[in-house]
């Protein structure tokens, strides 16, 4: 079953990658930049889990990982523009039944 969310978790990067390309490009053609650091709770225990989450929100355009805690489990993200927590890190749940179970 790992297997399957390991693949859904590789296809669903593709699609916010793709997302995140096109937010971004529309971003800097009209000025709509604010960039935040945002402190984000996870609930990924396992520092192999931690690590994916971060370098999927860094390879994601908009947002870079640029901490992670992983004793109180928390990451700061840089950020574009402010965004939810859902927003940042739709990833989690894949990841989660990917790696942590």
């Amino acid at each position: 079953m790992a297997f399957i969310w390991g693949v859904r978790f590789w296809l669903r990067l593709i699609r916010e990658i793709m997302a995140s390309i096109i937010d971004v490009t529309k971003r800097c053609f009209n000025g709509d930049i604010d960039p935040v650091i945002i402190p984000i709770d996870s609930i990924l225990a396992k520092p192999i889990s931690q690590t994916m989450l971060a370098n999927s929100i860094t390879y994601t355009p908009g947002t870079v990982t640029i901490e992670v805690d992983v004793p109180e489990k928390r990451l700061y993200v840089g950020a574009i523009n402010p965004r939810t927590r859902g927003e940042v890190i739709p990833l989690e749940p894949h990841i989660e039944r990917w790696l942590e179970k």
